[in-house]
């Protein structure tokens, strides 16, 4: 019988990457920075890797792609890459993976009770995303929010861990906060390899069709409010 192929892909921050599967093993990580984001170089880069595990495009079974929120620009060229080689390459199945999700993994091994991934928006807005340990887990906890910083920080449980790139840009600091290392703050392709890799599993896999950004919003009330007023 032969291997599933998997491939992981991380376009949506200043740090990119891929990660190649077979079967339950991730068999290489690859990274890259922001001046390799351009479609063209991602895809040369995923050729490059394939073959020097004398594997093709078309001998992958499984991609997951890291959906946001990040980088527009990323963001959108990580998901474009993945519908055209899902068109491209018959029966791949796909994984829309939130970034926010990649990013919490990287507390895996950290102690902490409540954790926050805190990414960046628009007008010193914080795309926040709330996580707590579950049967051995990282789980979601409620829906994420787009705030303020002094208003994020009167929502957060106490005590709480933060991590995310929205750290560098804005001060979350206060009692019972603690701010994770900044070597903490990215997503990494294994981390979204690993989760396309559950999801699929638990066989949750996102139609080609349907693969779109995550791109962080004010609730639909708030952007009416601003709107009218």
């Amino acid at each position: 019988m032969s291997k599933l192929i998997s491939l992981a892909i991380e376009t949506t921050c200043r740090r990119g990457g891929l990660a190649l599967g077979e079967d339950g093993e991730m068999v290489e990580r690859i990274m890259f920075d922001a001046s390799h984001r351009h479609a063209v170089q991602i895809v040369g880069r995923m050729d490059e890797l394939l073959k020097r595990h004398r594997l093709a495009a078309g001998d992958v079974g499984e991609l997951y792609v890291s959906a946001g929120p990040g980088s527009f620009t990323g963001t959108r060229i990580g998901i474009t890459v993945a519908r055209t080689m899902a068109q491209a390459v018959a029966g791949l199945k796909t994984v829309s993976v939130p970034t926010a999700h990649a990013v919490a993994l990287n507390a895996e091994g950290m102690e902490w009770r409540n954790l926050g991934v805190v990414m960046a928006s628009k007008d010193d807005q914080v795309y926040a995303c709330l996580f707590a340990r579950q049967d051995g887990g990282i789980v979601q906890q409620g829906s994420p929010a787009v705030l303020g910083a002094e208003e994020l920080l009167g929502q957060f449980p106490r005590p709480i861990l933060l991590i995310g790139e929205a750290l560098d840009h804005v001060d979350l600091s206060g009692e019972g906060v603690t701010i994770g290392p900044s070597e903490a703050y990215l997503p990494d392709p294994a981390a979204v390899w690993k989760l396309g890799r559950q999801a699929a599993i638990a066989g949750n896999f996102t139609e080609a069709a349907a693969l779109l950004p995550i791109y962080p919003r004010k609730p639909e009330a708030q952007r009416l409010w601003e709107k009218n007023h």
